[in-house]
C-alpha cells in the first residue's frame, strides 16, 4: 500500500476526492453497456480527482509563447494565473502532497473524460521532499473560444508510484511462438463464442472473471476493485 498525505491551506479550493467509475458518454451508450467493459471501468478509478470548488473561465488568443498576456481570465481570478504562457491557466491549488522517499506523484488528464477545449498538463512530482503547493495548470486547445470548466468538474487525475521500481525495466522483445497453432486456436474459439454472446445482448464477463469460454481459470487480476478514500482530519 502506498503512503500519501495532504496539507490543505485554509483557503484551498480544490477537493480531492477517489475518481468515480461514472462517465457521461458510458451513461449515454444502449443499457450502458460501455460499464460491461471491465479494462475501461478499472481504469476509471485508479488514482484521486482534483476539482475547483468554482468555476474557471478563461480565452486564449491563438498565440502560444511565454507571454501571460495571450490567456484572459474570465472567471476564478482569486485562485487562478497565467505566468507560465504556452497558452494555460495554473491553479493555486493550497495543496502539499507528502509521500513516502520512494513514492511520486503522477498528474494526468482525468482518466476516459475526453474533452476538445483543455487538457491537464501531465506531471511527476518528487512529493517526498517538495514543501511548496502542487502544481497544477490545464493548456487551452481552441483560441478565441470562452472556455468553462465547471465547478466540480474533475480537472485532473492524481496517481501514487514508485519510479524506483520502475527504473531499470526492461522489455524483452520475441519471436512470436505458437507450436501446432494451439493459442491461435484457442482465441479463435474464444472470439467466436463471445461474438454469439454478445450479437444476443449479452455480455459474458469471461475476462472480468480471468476465466476462457468454458470457465476454465487463466489466471487472475491484481485487484479487481480499489478502495480508495478520502480522510479529512482537519
Amino acid at each position: 500500500m502506498l503512503k500519501l498525505t495532504a496539507e490543505k491551506f485554509p483557503d484551498s479550493l480544490v477537493t480531492i476526492s477517489p475518481m468515480s467509475i461514472k462517465r457521461e458518454w458510458m451513461d449515454l451508450t444502449p443499457d450502458k453497456h460501455a460499464y460491461k467493459c471491465f479494462p475501461v471501468t478499472s481504469a476509471n478509478m485508479v488514482g484521486w480527482s482534483l476539482s475547483c470548488d468554482k468555476d474557471i473561465k478563461f480565452i486564449w488568443d491563438g498565440i502560444n509563447d511565454t507571454n501571460q498576456e495571450h490567456v484572459t481570465i474570465l472567471d476564478g481570478k482569486d485562485f487562478t494565473y497565467t505566468g507560465r504562457g504556452q497558452s494555460s491557466v495554473s491553479i493555486h491549488t493550497g495543496l502539499v502532497f507528502r509521500s513516502e522517499e520512494n513514492t511520486s506523484l503522477l498528474t494526468i488528464n482525468p482518466v476516459n473524460y475526453f474533452n476538445n477545449e483543455f487538457e491537464t498538463i501531465s506531471t511527476v512530482i518528487s512529493t517526498s521532499w517538495l514543501d511548496t503547493g502542487f502544481p497544477l495548470a490545464i493548456k487551452s486547445k481552441i483560441p478565441n473560444k470562452e472556455i468553462l470548466i465547471k465547478a466540480g468538474e474533475p480537472i485532473a487525475t492524481i496517481i501514487p508510484i514508485s519510479l524506483s521500481a520502475m527504473d531499470k525495466t526492461e522489455i524483452q522483445i520475441f519471436n512470436h511462438s505458437d507450436p501446432g497453432r494451439v493459442r491461435e486456436s484457442k482465441n479463435k474459439s474464444y472470439g467466436i463464442a463471445s461474438q454469439k454472446i454478445n450479437s444476443a445482448g449479452k455480455w459474458t464477463n469471461w475476462y472480468r472473471n480471468a476465466t476462457d469460454e468454458n470457465g476454465i481459470s487463466l489466471g487472475k487480476h491484481e485487484a479487481t476493485t480499489l478502495r480508495l478514500s478520502v480522510k479529512d482530519n482537519r
